[in-house]
């Protein structure tokens, strides 16, 4: 049990927000999060990118200033306005003084519901994601990421890059973006976050003040909970990129959504396996003993539906076969045989002491609360959590391994020289040729 944590207290404004707070007395400052419960998952068909971009552009102006007048008002205190849109949210962040409190609660209730969608920024955001989006092109490890997603997900919500691809540039309109926030910018569906050196008796009335008769829009889009009816078969897929000498490689199967019971579990074993850096059985197996990699990581991409769970790695192309062989070896190892007292301990060691690093600043307690209130885990989770953790046995972890890692289910992507590895890979199976898309 952690005792130190502030507590959290919520409540309900007239028009449906849910306000949640925390004080937080260590430095003058506060953090005001706006979160709508759907993001890049909503994107309509062949316009990825439409939840992020519309997150972005509620920054460059409200109905009453331009994009100048509030950069100009924000930045004369000090503070700082973010935005961005991820799967299953949208996020729109003001922090700074404590003091400037009223002004900005005041600031991020403009900003929110009363966006300027300026058509003359439009040309100059589109430049600019276009801009972001080539850079990718020459980041053979980013590009495999997105790949390795359109290809596992197909045209699932998340199936592709939540801050768009080349092709969705070229046919998002400012339309688009209007859409979103019509639809999804609701009360109903919505969350504002404060945490800082400002008590809740001064947070609840300035929130009813500024939050309490806005109505928002029409009805949000459904959550999306269910995973696809539909996704890649398992097996090996070649990217043939002739002019690379290195193979990126990721491989991976279908995951679990965040409310999961054994998330804590298989939290502990996706470290052991090869989350955990160095000390990790992948990084141990394929780096430090086969010299095949410098860096090796898995990683569960826990949702509101079920991620993705993804091995992530490179090596010189004509090792390409050996690392594939090995990975799916280690994973095996783990889900047959579980994970020893030692590799439990220290698992556990590393989770209980890194947590309270999150806890340190109002932007980090602010990141948990959202968390916690995205994924319905309850007012006590940050109070459980290392309890949680301390909890797994040996016995459950073991469990979580045999069920929700699949070695026999693996995806494999490898976007490398087919000259140098396409021979290799076809010993392990069958080996599909794919398209550069």
């Amino acid at each position: 049990m952690i005792n130190y944590i502030p507590e959290i207290y919520q409540s309900s404004l007239p028009g449906g927000l849910n306000l949640i707070g925390m004080e937080y007395d260590r430095v003058p400052w506060v953090s005001l999060t706006f979160m709508v419960k759907r993001g890049a998952e909503t994107d309509p068909p062949g316009k990825a990118g439409a939840a992020d971009w519309a997150a972005e552009f509620l920054t460059l102006g409200t109905a009453r200033r331009n994009q100048l007048e509030l950069a100009t008002d924000i930045e004369s205190r000090g503070a700082a306005l973010k935005a961005r849109g991820g799967f299953d949210a949208v996020m729109v962040s003001l922090e700074g003084l404590a003091e400037d409190f009223p002004q900005l609660m005041a600031t991020m209730a403009e900003i929110v519901q009363t966006p300027g969608f300026p058509e003359e920024e439009f040309p100059l955001l589109k430049e600019r994601r276009r801009a972001e989006l080539t850079h990718l092109l020459d980041e053979p490890r980013e590009m495999a990421n997105i790949r390795f997603l359109k290809l596992f997900f197909g045209d699932a919500p998340y199936g592709h890059p939540a801050q768009g691809t080349l092709e969705s540039v070229a046919v998002l309109e400012l339309k688009d973006l209007q859409d979103f926030y019509r639809r999804e910018f609701s009360p109903r569906a919505a969350s504002l976050v404060v945490v800082g050196m400002v008590e809740a008796a001064q947070v609840e009335p300035e929130a009813a003040r500024n939050f309490g008769a806005w109505t928002g829009g029409g009805s949000p889009s459904p959550t999306y909970l269910a995973a696809p009816e539909k996704l890649c078969a398992p097996g090996i897929y070649l990217w043939d990129r002739p002019e690379l000498t290195q193979s990126e490689i990721r491989m991976g199967h279908l995951g679990l959504p965040r409310s999961h019971p054994d998330f804590f579990a298989l939290k502990l074993v996706n470290y052991i396996l090869g989350g955990g850096g160095f000390s990790s059985r992948l990084m141990t197996r394929i780096r430090s003993d086969l010299g095949l990699t410098y860096g090796i990581r898995s990683q569960f991409h826990f949702r509101r539906a079920p991620g993705p769970f993804v091995v992530s790695t490179f090596t010189p192309a004509a090792k390409t076969a050996q690392v594939v062989k090995e990975i799916t070896r280690v994973m095996t190892e783990v889900e047959r045989d579980g994970v020893t007292p030692q590799e439990l301990a220290e698992a556990q060691s590393y989770h209980v002491g890194h947590f309270p690093l999150g806890l340190e600043t109002p932007q980090g307690l602010a990141r948990q609360l959202l968390s916690v209130d995205l994924y319905d885990l309850g007012r006590d989770y940050l109070k459980k959590y290392c309890d949680e953790i301390r909890t797994v046995t040996l016995e459950t972890a073991a469990q979580a391994a045999q069920i929700h890692l699949r070695p026999e289910s693996l995806v494999t992507l490898v976007m490398g020289p087919a000259s140098q590895c396409a021979a290799a890979l076809q010993e392990l199976g069958p080996v599909t040729f794919i398209q550069e898309s």
